[in-house]
């Protein structure tokens, strides 16, 4: 007789999303709005403040940036929007 329940875990933990969070670059600035955008869920990033990635999956807040936060594209560091 076939154990049910082993099969059942195992099916169930292979259909599952792993939640985890996105990587960031070393060295570069984030909006939160784009940390979120690249899978950092969960973490209660406010989209309007910047964040410093000091590691694959370290961040640390840097600014808020109080008229937005600016996505500069990959490769470059996010910035505040400026006065307008």
């Amino acid at each position: 007789m076939v154990k049910l329940l082993p099969v059942v875990v195992a099916t169930l933990a292979a259909i599952t999303p792993v939640v985890q969070a996105g990587a960031c670059t070393p060295g570069l600035n984030y909006c939160g709005h784009t940390l979120e955008e690249n899978g950092w869920h969960g973490w209660g990033l406010d989209g309007w403040q910047l964040y410093r990635c000091e590691s694959e999956n370290n961040i640390t807040p840097v600014e808020y940036c109080s008229n937005g936060c600016h996505d500069q594209g990959a490769g470059r560091s996010d910035t505040c929007t400026g006065i307008i």
